[in-house]
């Protein structure tokens, strides 16, 4: 005998992008007088940890296409965020560096990603909040894995 399909909307899969979908919105709100956006937030502290430079490694850490990392890049020199300089190990590639503008308006964007967290996470324990976030990481590396 099998077993019914389970509510589509009582998945995990629905419920944490109903979760991510809300709290992007919320949090999309907050930050666009700052002139920025969620999916820049994690270029810009790329860059500002050093952990990547270029376009290529930039699209390669986020895990996104190149021509979505392009625009976003455009959209931040736009918006004097970052800046491009060349390369010199690589003569076709460019660097990124933050601008002082980008610099100062960082600490305000991450004390909205907190406040959102805070927000979603009111009633958890620290040791539950622990366990959530255990659990992402582990979907987060199965989806790596099955590729």
């Amino acid at each position: 005998m099998s077993r019914p399909a389970p509510d589509p909307s009582n998945v995990p899969s629905f419920l944490i992008k109903q979760v991510a979908r809300e709290l992007s919105r919320l949090t999309e709100t907050q930050l666009r007088p700052l002139g920025l956006g969620m999916a820049s937030l994690p270029v810009l502290e790329a860059v500002r940890q050093g952990k990547a430079t270029t376009q290529a490694e930039l699209a390669r850490l986020l895990r996104v296409e190149q021509p979505s990392m392009a625009q976003t890049l455009a959209r931040l020199e736009r918006d004097l965020l970052i800046r491009r300089s060349p390369d010199p190990q690589r003569p076709r590639a460019q660097r990124m560096e933050l601008t002082a503008l980008a610099l100062q308006r960082l600490p305000q964007a991450r004390e909205i990603l907190n406040e959102g967290n805070t927000r979603m996470l009111g009633g958890f324990s620290v040791d539950e909040t622990m366990r959530l976030t255990s659990f992402l990481q582990r979907l987060s590396a199965n989806l790596d894995r099955t590729g």
